[in-house]
């Protein structure tokens, strides 16, 4: 899982990036470049951890996320366009964005203004995905012209497209269009889910009283935050009870990230690996085998799926299948959330 975090100057972007990573200190790449900094962090997860010690493998693989700090304007940029284009090459393969909201008085912007800062924002994402359409409508109305015959429905897509972005709708209101499969590979930035985080003060946990958002919305105390990722497990527990945070905003975005883009996590285990596997939610049996090896949905047999709750309420695997609990299941079957799987395979 891939997550961009994006928002404008002074919102707190790199507090925020620093508070989900536990990174210190300043993110900002070295030299002026318009490098966005990467931070992989393994999740949290009690499952992974209470099957590692069944099974005492020699490796262990939490899921993983990966959040991509996307740095404000640098010196020596000449043009806010070139900053623009150089960054949404950046943000295309992530999977959704964190939109960090200044909610906070701010010494040289003044009080937070939510609603506008958003509009900006996606204003920008509009324009981009504007652009893309209309330079492959441009292509392809030259393609016509040469007397090549356009076949599928790629041209009568993008009108869409364009028509519902120049009336300043983003394309996740139509879904239809950006995940049909003539236009899956142009990565439109308005079509990708977006997680608002409201970055507060240390003493503020509340969502603005009446925000005009209607994107799913968190507050993360950007800076409190910070400082607590970078402490021990037994000094972040003290310094939790001491400012009242039930859940730490790293555990909160990735859960809030899942529900976000519906996905799922299943588990393979044994003696040389126990691993977390994220996928999108109720993917077939055999596309999951595909995520492990080729080999492995090349030469699909069956999977034996046992539910988490089911293999670690009986004990171990042996007491799970003699109660019946481990299922054969087919090519087609949706994989849930928790599933144990033994894939049977032959190449």
């Amino acid at each position: 899982m891939k997550l961009g975090i994006i928002g404008l100057g002074r919102s707190g972007k790199t507090t925020i990036f620093n508070a989900l990573t536990g990174r210190a200190g300043e993110s900002v790449p070295a030299g002026g470049q318009v490098t966005p900094v990467m931070g992989v962090v393994s999740l949290p997860d009690d499952r992974v951890d209470w099957l590692s010690a069944l099974y005492h493998p020699k490796k262990t693989t939490h899921a993983q996320v990966t959040y991509m700090d996307l740095q404000g304007m640098p010196a020596g940029v000449e043009s806010k366009q070139e900053y623009m284009a150089h960054l949404l090459n950046h943000m295309r393969p992530m999977d959704a964005f964190l939109l960090v909201l200044r909610n906070f008085d701010d010494p040289v912007l003044g009080a937070p203004r939510a609603a506008a800062d958003m509009r900006e924002l996606q204003d920008e994402f509009l324009i981009a995905d504007l652009a893309t359409v209309e330079k492959r409508l441009e292509k392809l109305s030259m393609e016509e012209k040469r007397g090549k015959k356009l076949t599928g429905k790629e041209k009568e897509l993008l009108n869409a497209c364009w028509e519902a972005l120049d009336a300043g709708q983003p394309l996740k209101s139509r879904p239809e269009l950006a995940a049909s499969v003539e236009l899956r590979g142009f990565t439109f930035l308005s079509a990708k889910p977006l997680l608002v985080i409201f970055n507060n003060e240390d003493e503020d946990d509340r969502l603005p009283p009446s925000h005009p958002l209607t994107e799913k919305a968190m507050v993360v105390r950007g800076k409190l935050e910070m400082e607590m990722a970078q402490l021990s497990a037994e000094e972040a527990q003290d310094f939790q009870k001491d400012f009242g945070i039930e859940e730490s905003a790293m555990n909160r975005v990735v859960q809030e990230s899942f529900r976000l883009l519906r996905l799922a996590t299943f588990f393979t285990v044994g003696d040389d690996e126990v691993k977390a596997w994220t996928i999108p939610r109720d993917l077939p049996a055999l596309e999951a085998a595909g995520c492990i090896h080729s080999d492995i949905q090349r030469g699909f047999i069956r999977a034996e799926v046992v539910a988490y709750e089911d293999l670690r309420a009986a004990g171990d695997y042996a007491k799970a299948r003699k109660q019946g609990t481990v299922r054969l299941e087919g090519k087609t079957y949706p994989v849930q959330d928790g599933d144990v799987i033994h894939f049977r395979f032959n190449v």
